[in-house]
């Protein structure tokens, strides 16, 4: 039905109000529906931690063995760190057979939970992996596997966002060190966080069984660049402390104020005569 022009235009007034209820409902439903999408995508990055470039840090293991043999626990290494994030990198330098899958590395969540296959990779000699995230996850563990029955691994590299500077490392049994010069300069196996800061370094070891600890720390003031090769440091013990149980679980502490500008190792060392069983090394580093 056509309306005439003269009723159309009486009509004008309530279609207008009409359409303006109808556009402003859509509105106020499209500006609810922006709002409900905005605050389901803000949520993520409202939980997200920003990254403080100064709380990256990387712990370095210098010299260790991984190894199968009568004793239990010689075959894995477990490091575990006070991290803001889930996300680990790691690079092992040393003998590592991808193909054979001599050395298996796993992200984990604490010091004796069996990682799942889902979290762990094969990792190739010097290149970096970055490890499974998953959430929970509290470092890394390194372990031999398939036929090899030792791995000298020169090398382990673990970075990772530092909520602090505080590392836990589960090692494998330590045989006792050689009578020759093979461990120095560092000691083996040894262990270094950078970036170096002024401050305290503060260790414990503890091991299970009787036996014999050393543990020091030693620094090295850096060698001025001449443009040639570069000279090894030489590095000159600062703080020491050494302990031995006869029957049964024994520990050793040490501590010393280290400066930034120097190469500063924590040295681990068995100086008994049998192996050191579930050695355990927690350190504080500034």
């Amino acid at each position: 039905m056509v309306l005439p022009p003269l009723k159309l235009f009486a009509l004008l007034p309530a279609l207008a109000l009409l359409l303006a209820a109808c556009g402003s409902g859509e509105r106020t439903s499209g500006s609810g529906a922006r709002e409900e999408s905005g605050a389901a995508s803000a949520s993520p990055s409202a939980v997200e931690e920003e990254v403080d470039e100064d709380a990256q840090a990387t712990v370095r293991i210098y010299q260790l063995q991984l190894t199968t043999g009568t004793e239990k626990g010689g075959d894995r290494l477990r490091i575990m760190v006070n991290n803001a994030t889930p996300d680990l990198r790691i690079t092992l330098t040393g003998p590592i057979d991808q193909e054979g899958r001599s050395v298996t590395v796993c992200s984990v969540t604490d010091e004796t939970s069996l990682p799942p296959s889902t979290q762990c990779v094969l990792p190739v000699s010097g290149r970096p992996v970055d490890l499974p995230a998953a959430p929970g996850i509290r470092g890394a563990e390194i372990s031999l596997a398939g036929r090899s029955p030792l791995v000298d691994l020169d090398e382990i590299a673990l970075s990772f966002t530092a909520t602090d500077r505080r590392v836990k490392f589960l090692l494998p049994n330590l045989q006792p060190a050689p009578a020759d010069a093979t461990c120095a300069p560092r000691g083996c196996p040894s262990f270094e966080m950078n970036p170096a800061r002024d401050g305290d370094l503060n260790a414990t070891a503890s091991w299970g069984e009787a036996g014999s600890a050393l543990v020091d720390i030693r620094t090295a003031v850096p060698a001025p660049d001449t443009g040639t090769a570069a000279t090894p440091p030489a590095y000159t013990v600062v703080s020491s402390a050494t302990s031995a149980s006869s029957a049964g679980p024994g520990s050793v502490s040490v501590g010393a104020t280290l400066k930034a500008e120097d190469s500063s190792i924590l040295a681990l060392t068995n100086n008994g005569t049998g192996a050191l069983l579930f050695p355990v090394l927690e350190a504080t580093w500034p």
